[in-house]
């Protein structure tokens, strides 16, 4: 359990309902199913409170309410004076997010939400702004600029010069990433570990900072990620990885969830370390574990009754 930072902000799950708009039983979900929801893993636990990093905690809704559709505006928005100015907690309310989301988003995400119209005394949007991001989102679908409908990420050579500065579109396409939010998401929550440091910075149309990455560091964090695995074997195969649902099956367990809580609580010895890590589609979550067929029925048949 990695232990948090001295002046790092830590919730527990009251908070975390307070705060986001919530409920204690969908974080149970989404903890427990952290491999695929992406919830980040707790940080300490102080008696029977478990306690999570806010900044990595924030990362995760933003990330989902991104690549969701934004609620309706209220009655009477659009005929409302367009030209007056809301404060950042009655655009979020407007929006049916949490003031951490906007906040994030803007840190995070440069051109996804709009800039503010006024930030003299705290920032400020006209209504006009925010009626414009909206109508931005056709239909019932995702905002024409979210991970979905975004412009696709560049073609990368695999192969160049190690020294060459790449920056983050770049990045996000060598490391299998299927948009540039998923990438920017995991890369503030810290799973890209070779990311953390950058090896140069420029400024960016914006006014912001352009990150920027050698291609040999870039390699690096893929293969730590599994980003380009070798290619599968064939399905029933010896070699053919499988993953934790299709494991639970071999092994005879319930569900994958159930296979899961054997392995954290030490009951699968064997199983701790996986054969391949698999990326998961779109860069969210932890890589996904995967043991190969061979080794699983060879567990099997040590367990099966004599």
């Amino acid at each position: 359990m990695a232990k948090p930072a001295s002046d790092e902000r830590l919730v527990d799950t009251a908070q975390i309902c307070a705060e986001f708009g919530t409920h204690k039983s969908r974080i149970s979900t989404w903890y427990n199913d952290r491999e695929n929801s992406g919830f980040p893993a707790v940080r300490t636990v102080e008696g029977r409170r478990r306690l999570w990093a806010y900044n990595e905690v924030a990362a995760f809704f933003a990330d989902r309410e991104a690549s969701r559709p934004v609620h309706k505006l209220p009655a009477g928005f659009h005929t409302a004076d367009q030209g007056a100015l809301l404060t950042t907690a009655e655009v979020s309310d407007v929006l049916g997010l949490s003031p951490s989301t906007v906040y994030w988003w803007l840190k995070n995400l440069p051109g996804y939400f709009p800039a503010p119209d006024e930030n003299t005394s705290g920032m400020m949007w006209r209504r006009s702004t925010v009626a414009a991001w909206v109508a931005s989102r056709p239909g019932k679908g995702r905002r024409s600029g979210s991970a979905s409908n975004a412009a696709p990420l560049p073609t990368v050579a695999a192969d160049g010069p190690d020294d060459e500065l790449l920056g983050t579109k770049e990045a996000a396409a060598l490391l299998g990433y299927k948009s540039l939010a998923s990438f920017s998401s995991a890369l503030y929550q810290g799973n890209l570990p070779e990311l953390k440091e950058t090896d140069a910075e420029r400024p960016g149309p914006r006014g912001n900072i352009v990150k920027l990455w050698t291609r040999a560091r870039i390699r690096r964090q893929a293969q730590a990620r599994g980003a380009h695995a070798a290619p599968a074997a064939p399905s029933g195969s010896p070699d053919e990885l499988l993953g934790a649902e299709e494991a639970a099956g071999v092994l005879g367990y319930s569900s994958a969830a159930s296979l899961t809580g054997a392995l954290n609580r030490g009951r699968l010895p064997e199983l701790e370390e996986p054969d391949a890590l698999i990326a998961q589609p779109g860069g969210r979550g932890r890589p996904q574990r995967t043991w190969k067929r061979s080794r699983l029925e060879r567990l099997a048949s040590m367990r099966a009754p004599s």
